[in-house]
């Protein structure tokens, strides 16, 4: 029978810059082999589409401020990509891996577990990055969605709502045994911003107390960046809270097995 030499007892595990990119891109092929992927890729930038081809969604109304429908949606629709990928693929994959023994393996292997879960977060950084940057890019070039008065407010506050649903990914997958609980937990997170962030009634819409909660949600921050709602260093800083006390929590219930 194999044994497992407990952690404490081994010498602390160093991994090499080749190593980590060999690790980074067997993870990619693992994530993108998956059918899944491929929806939480190309299902925002289809609806996108959909949205952009209605003429009426592309005029600009007294209701929504001067703005057009699209200039409302295409940040809640950018904001799909990193919510799909933080909250379902994140926790799942890692779920699976451990279901599968591969996280066993690797505990027992000169991988360190800070650079496997590097090498899987670079991977989902990655495609995020690349799905908001193409939705963005559609929605300006070809449908002429305005831009944020603020573009860089606008691009930090999407890069730290990225991470703070990272954050909250990884302690879904510090907790969940199996790729259905990984699913249980991030299902509803991801459904909540999906709310917050106006993809079920447009935010301008919601009771003034929703709206109030909505700015203490991470896209939902997002959002309030976006739209110049609120003090900017406000939304930012409930962003690096969710960031920070997500990945302490994570690192602190992380197992193996």
């Amino acid at each position: 029978m194999t044994t497992f030499a407990p952690l404490a007892a081994r010498t602390p595990a160093r991994m090499t810059a080749k190593g980590f990119r060999t690790l980074t891109a067997t993870q990619a092929r693992l994530l993108l082999r998956a059918p899944a992927a491929l929806i939480w890729l190309a299902f925002p930038l289809l609806m996108l589409i959909v949205f952009g081809s209605i003429p009426g969604f592309r005029t600009a109304t007294d209701d929504l401020g001067g703005r057009s429908v699209l200039d409302v949606y295409v940040p809640t629709i950018a904001a799909m990509v990193p919510l799909f990928l933080g909250c379902t693929a994140l926790p799942m994959t890692m779920a699976d891996h451990r279901e599968k023994g591969f996280l066993r393996r690797l505990s027992v292997s000169p991988v360190p577990a800070a650079g496997m879960l590097a090498a899987l977060l670079t991977v989902i950084a990655a495609l995020a990055a690349a799905g908001i940057a193409v939705i963005t890019a559609v929605g300006s070039l070809a449908y002429h969605v305005k831009a944020p008065a603020n573009a860089g407010a606008v691009a930090a506050s999407f890069l730290l709502g990225s991470t703070a649903v990272f954050a909250l990914g990884l302690v879904a997958a510090a907790l969940a045994r199996t790729s259905g609980a990984a699913s249980g937990m991030g299902v509803p997170l991801m459904v909540l911003n999906f709310f917050f962030s106006g993809l079920y009634v447009p935010l301008a819409e919601l009771p003034r107390i929703l709206q109030r909660i909505s700015e203490y949600v991470p896209f939902g921050a997002v959002m309030a960046a976006w739209d110049g709602r609120g003090a900017l260093w406000q939304h930012l800083a409930v962003l690096a809270a969710y960031t920070v006390l997500g990945g302490v929590l994570a690192a602190r219930l992380f197992r193996w097995e």
